[in-house]
């Protein structure tokens, strides 16, 4: 009887070390992580060569449109059914295309780099980027102190009109005009703000015949009718300003614009050197320059490559 007990315990024993080492082997591992894996996906969209698409997966790309078109499809089935049609053919033809050693083709391997790189922009823009743009108001501050030769002004005037094509209508309102508060009471009634509004314009900014005219003229002052183009214009010098600084309040926009691109400087120098330094990357600007037709640097790659993620 002791003996039947010690043979069921070593029977016990070598079954559970065989299959400890039967779910130990490498591809029994790798199918259990495989297994694990789609029990969390959920359930499966479709399959193509090697490439399984969850619908889960699917979701997650819809998430990532762009709002206007995530809006676009919630209200339209139509456009939805197109989408994932789109999609099952675009999966198709890669397959299609690895199958038959496309991916080999240099003009290939080239176009399908620069498209990929097009959608992942923006995540990179996201992640690696966006959250190095946080500027502070103090910041603005010391840039625009610290910088205060790019934001310096010729002499200026703050220029605005009223325009019209009948020369006696133009006329019938200038005489109503008494002062500056009336000029633009009738301005903004008669025009949208870009039609009236010039802004701050130095001399180079106007013809040379209006130029004179307009900087002859004193702040607050509002002229009789004038041609100008097609049509006739009542002008008024809103302020003047001598050669000097922009305040900092008239600028902070432009402020704001300097500092990100700043950061955005710094930020893909950083992450172009930190490349450079632990992932091999080599480019050969001599080879590029000498071979291609182009002059190309590091600084100047640095700066185009900046200019991506700043329109």
């Amino acid at each position: 009887m002791r003996r039947v007990g010690f043979m069921i315990l070593g029977i016990i024993f070598v079954i559970s070390v065989g299959l400890n080492v039967y779910f130990s082997l490498p591809w029994i591992k790798n199918w259990r992580v495989k297994e694990e894996k789609k029990k969390e996906k959920g359930e499966l969209m479709l399959k193509v060569g090697e490439t399984e698409v969850y619908i889960s997966d699917f979701k997650g790309f819809l998430d990532s449109l762009p709002e206007i078109n995530k809006i676009e499809l919630n209200r339209n089935p139509t456009a939805l059914t197109r989408t994932v049609v789109d999609f099952i053919e675009s999966l198709v033809v890669v397959e299609l295309a690895r199958a038959q050693g496309y991916f080999e083709r240099p003009d290939v391997k080239i176009r399908l780099i620069v498209n990929t790189a097009n959608i992942l922009r923006p995540y990179i823009f996201s992640s690696e980027i966006r959250p190095y743009l946080k500027v502070d108001f103090s910041e603005l501050q010391s840039f625009y102190e610290q910088n205060k030769e790019a934001f310096k002004h010729p002499p200026v005037v703050r220029l605005m009109r009223i325009f019209s094509q009948d020369k006696n209508e133009l006329i019938g309102i200038r005489k109503e005009i008494k002062d500056l508060k009336s000029f633009i009471e009738v301005a903004q009634r008669r025009h949208l703000p870009a039609e009236f509004d010039f802004g701050y314009v130095s001399y180079e900014n106007l013809s040379p015949e209006l130029a004179d005219i307009i900087f002859s003229m004193k702040a607050g002052e509002i002229s009789q009718p004038i041609k100008y183009l097609d049509s006739w214009s009542i002008f008024a010098i809103v302020d003047k300003l001598d050669e000097g600084y922009w305040d900092f309040e008239k600028v902070i926009d432009k402020v704001m614009k300097a500092v990100r691109e700043k950061k955005i400087r710094d930020r893909i120098s950083q992450i172009t050197k930190e490349f450079l330094l632990n992932h091999g990357l080599y480019i050969n600007f001599d080879g590029i320059s000498n071979n291609l037709g182009v002059t190309l640097s590091r600084e100047k790659f640095e700066e185009l490559l900046m200019q991506k993620y700043i329109q």
